[in-house]
């Protein structure tokens, strides 16, 4: 049976964006369509040009929460943000209705539902009949075997409940992960490995130029990214970053290139980088383990998730983490880094029919077979080099 889905998207950060695009392609590729895609768009960053060319369907932009970051376009400002979004209230009262006309629209057979919490809402106030799917690496956070960094209980309080709270009426929640763990199928938490777009396989590997590649979330990072580069003229970075009023490319001397978001552009340097720094996404470190790519990420400045994701880095043996943007550190930890990517590399590949086998089971209110045998890499804890 074909399904039409419908998807709903959170578009701060890169990675939901193009976990949607891989997604929408596996199920393509079984007969299955994505009938609309909304997502949920924020004051201060534009959804890159490269997502809507990924569908068929109509994309449609919704008003929805979003951090918001101080003057230098750094640090993320809890309370300034909470006061900012109440505000707003209005705006995401229309972004629900827009949600609810979509599932009227289309009367889909699933929502799948990329960790956007105007979804989590919808589904607690309008309780639709259509089974939802949640997808997202942060459920991970209530999975018992994850790992928080020490202390911080408030922080880590909070991002679980909002975890939860993008998952509200979900019929299954798939944890995107580094490293394996077991399924909890009793509390319809399945753990699948990153989500990663067909791109990312046409990429060579075992390649490896004398340049580094940056990406910074918040822009307010690129000067440090100058500074370093002045005390090592000598090496060449690229940098990839979303500034607005910037242009495509801005070459701020012979061996310091910035870019705008361009995803191909982005890959492609990528599969021939020496190594990546960047803020501590998860689509970006994942892509990189693909890759074989060492990485050193940097959190952004109050962002708790990401704090996490930074020591989850280190846990999966991908790289190191650091509070600057200081890429001597990641020159040190490229000569003493030997991980065979192959296992990783095994383990997405050999996961990617789970998931359609998981919006299908989710869409006919069953359980998803589970597969006899899905290789998992071995993934030791390894220590962060100064």
């Amino acid at each position: 049976m074909s399904l039409r889905c419908l998807f709903i998207v959170q578009g701060e950060g890169r990675g939901h964006l193009t976990q949607a695009m891989a997604l929408r392609r596996m199920l393509g590729r079984e007969g299955h369509r994505v009938a609309e895609v909304i997502v949920g768009q924020s004051e201060r960053r534009a959804v890159p040009s490269f997502f809507e060319g990924a569908f068929e369907a109509s994309v449609t932009y919704a008003d929805s929460p979003s951090f918001v970051a101080d003057g230098d376009d750094r640090s993320v400002r809890l309370g300034t943000t909470l006061a900012h979004e109440l505000t707003r209230t209005p705006s995401f009262l229309d972004s629900l209705s827009t949600i609810e006309a979509a599932v009227d629209r289309h009367d889909p057979d699933v929502i799948v539902n990329f960790f956007e919490p105007l979804a989590g809402v919808y589904a607690l106030r309008a309780r639709p009949d259509v089974p939802v799917v949640a997808v997202a690496h942060q459920y991970m956070f209530h999975h018992p075997d994850y790992r928080f960094p020490p202390g911080r209980w408030l922080q880590r309080w909070a991002t679980r409940t909002f975890a939860a709270v993008t998952a509200w009426g979900a019929d299954r929640r798939l944890a995107l992960s580094l490293y394996p763990a077991p399924d909890r199928r009793a509390r319809d938490l399945v753990v699948l490995p990153p989500l990663l777009r067909d791109a990312l396989f046409r990429q060579p590997t075992g390649r490896s130029a004398p340049f580094f590649l940056a990406y910074v979330l918040n822009s307010g990072y690129a000067e440090q990214i100058v500074r370093w580069h002045e005390a090592h003229p000598e090496v060449r970075v690229h940098c990839f970053w979303d500034r607005p009023a910037a242009d495509p490319v801005e070459e701020y001397d012979d061996t310091l290139t910035f870019h705008q978001l361009d995803d191909k552009k982005f890959l492609s340097l990528m599969a021939r980088c020496s190594g990546l720094v960047s803020t501590a996404g998860f689509e970006s470190i994942a892509e990189a383990m693909y890759l074989g790519k060492p990485v050193q990420v940097v959190p952004v400045e109050g962002h708790f998730e990401q704090f996490c994701n930074a020591f989850d880095t280190v846990r999966a043996r991908a790289g190191i983490r650091s509070t600057t943007f200081d890429l001597s550190r990641l020159q040190r930890f490229r000569t003493r880094r030997a991980v065979d990517a192959a296992p990783f590399r095994r383990w997405v590949r050999a996961a990617r029919e789970q998931f359609v086998r998981e919006i299908e089971a989710a869409a006919q209110r069953r359980p998803a077979p589970i597969p006899a045998s899905v290789p998992k890499p071995d993934v030791p804890v390894l220590e962060t080099v100064s």
